[in-house]
Parts: structure tokens; C-alpha cells; sequence
């Protein structure tokens, strides 16, 4: 929008005299718009010109759908199963992981060049362990987390946790049209809301399902580390659980990790 406004403008000039003419513009931002100043004086008549321009909005880029594997770590960036939860060895192929990042909160820190910014948010978290042995989940005489062989031909094991979800990122967007590049990392918390274990028996002739709802001591809150980046419809992240998945002591000392892509953002 633009604005042009006379300020003060004199009697007309008188005739032999010489005309001055002076020029002047600026900037300011107020709120969530940015305004420009171009003023002209001339010969006692002064006119500004104000453009009036909204500030581009900083947005994150969390909310959406993400699709990614899911597996363990025995320690920092260890992969190898301790000997007390080899029964936990995945199908990492068929353990997935999905993310649906339903509310999307973002602060701007840049100014009127919003290209960084915090975003956090709430969303729900599904992760899918697709055990590679024929071992049934249970609960030992002592209450801990542990397996049992099936007398039944076992087509598929797994487990299943359902958190909900609030991360705290710190965005970065680069310059550029429509900064198509981000890289943004945090942390994030999670509660969970449910858990069972899935079984489907294989008899030859015919299939079995069993479904039980326990949460075979799964840590109820969790927290972790968070990595995203993208280049325009390409993104990708990472997910690492500093906490581990069971309670301690009462099964093996293992770290949950999620690695993917983020199919859809709005």
C-alpha cells in the first residue's frame, strides 16, 4: 500500500526565482509490517511517500507427516544388542516409525528478515519394533522385561508404543526464493499413551492373531535429541532417546532411534 501525503506546501514562487528540491527516505519496522519513507522537498512544499509492506513471518518446518525405520542403540551410536536383549533383534525393513505433527507453534528471532526462529508444537508418535526371532514379550517370575519360545509357528512378533509429543527446536532458513534450505535441532519430550504387543500365529491352513495391551515396563516419559534439514520438497530427519525403552532394571539398557523423511508439511 502506498500512502502520499503534503505536508506543508507556501504561497507559489515568485517569478526569477530559483527552484531547490531535497530528497530524504528510511525505514522502520512496527509490529509485523515494515514501512518505507521517501520524502521531496521542494521550494517550501514537502510530499512523503510511505510504503507499507507486511514483514515476512518466520515458519518452521515440524508440522506434517513423518515416515522413517526405527532401531536401537546398546550405547551412543552402538547398534550391537547387549547378550541379555539379543531377544529384542529387529527386522529394521519392517520396524517403522511414524510421526503426526499435528500443532505447530513459531517464534521469529530474526527481525524483519525472519530467517531463524523456534518452533515447537504437539504431536503423536508411533513406533513399530518388528522382532526378527520367533520369541514371545513377556514378563518373567520377577517382573522384568524378557522373552519365551512358542510351541506355534510365529509368522510375526512385535511391539508397539504410542507417545505424545513436544519438541523445541531452533530453525535455521538460509536466504534465498522462499528459503528452500533449513536446518533446525532441539530437543524433545514425550509421554506415553499406550502400548501392546502383536502376535500372528502361522498353522499352515489358517492364521492367528493376539493382541496384548502391557506396557511390559516401557518408560512412560521419555526424552531426546532431534535433527531435521531439507532442501525444498526433500526433507529428512532424526530422532535419538536418551531415555532408554524400558525401565531400568527392569529390562535390557536399550535407546531408541528413528531416521526418515517428512512426507508432507503444512
Amino acid at each position: 500500500m502506498i500512502k502520499r501525503i503534503t505536508i506543508f506546501e507556501s504561497g507559489k514562487e515568485s517569478e526569477g526565482e530559483s527552484s531547490t528540491k531535497t530528497t530524504s527516505e528510511g525505514h522502520l519496522c512496527a509490529g509485523r509490517k515494515k514501512y518505507s519513507f521517501y520524502g521531496e522537498t521542494r521550494d517550501g512544499r514537502t510530499e512523503l511517500i510511505i510504503t507499507e509492506k507486511p514483514v515476512d513471518e518466520f515458519k518452521g518446518h515440524w508440522a506434517g507427516l513423518d515416515l522413517g525405520i526405527t532401531n536401537f542403540f546398546s550405547s551412543a551410536f552402538d547398534t550391537s544388542l547387549p547378550d541379555n536383549g539379543r531377544f529384542m533383534d529387529l527386522r529394521v525393513g519392517k520396524s517403522a516409525y511414524v510421526g503426526l505433527n499435528l500443532i505447530q507453534h513459531c517464534i521469529g528471532l530474526g527481525g524483519s528478515n525472519d530467517n531463524i526462529g523456534i518452533v515447537t508444537g504437539l504431536g503423536l508418535t508411533f513406533n513399530n519394533y518388528r522382532l526378527a526371532s520367533d520369541y514371545l514379550l513377556i514378563r518373567d517370575q520377577d517382573g522384568n522385561t524378557s522373552y519365551k519360545e512358542s510351541d506355534r509357528e510365529i509368522k510375526k512378533s512385535k511391539l508397539t508404543s504410542t507417545y505424545l509429543t513436544v519438541p523445541l527446536l531452533l530453525e535455521t532458513q538460509f536466504p534465498g526464493n522462499n528459503r528452500d534450505f533449513f536446518v533446525s535441532g532441539g530437543v524433545y519430550g514425550a509421554f506415553r499413551l499406550g502400548s501392546h504387543t502383536k502376535v500372528v500365529y502361522d498353522d499352515g491352513d489358517s492364521k492367528e492373531k493376539e493382541k496384548f495391551r502391557d506396557d511390559l515396563n516401557l518408560n512412560s516419559f521419555k526424552y531426546g535429541l532431534t535433527v531435521r534439514t531439507g532442501y525444498k520438497w526433500i526433507k529428512m530427519f532424526f530422532n535419538y532417546d536418551f531415555t532408554p525403552l524400558f525401565q531400568k532394571g527392569q529390562g535390557p539398557e536399550l535407546c531408541p532411534w528413528n531416521v526418515g523423511i517428512a512426507l508432507i508439511n503444512y
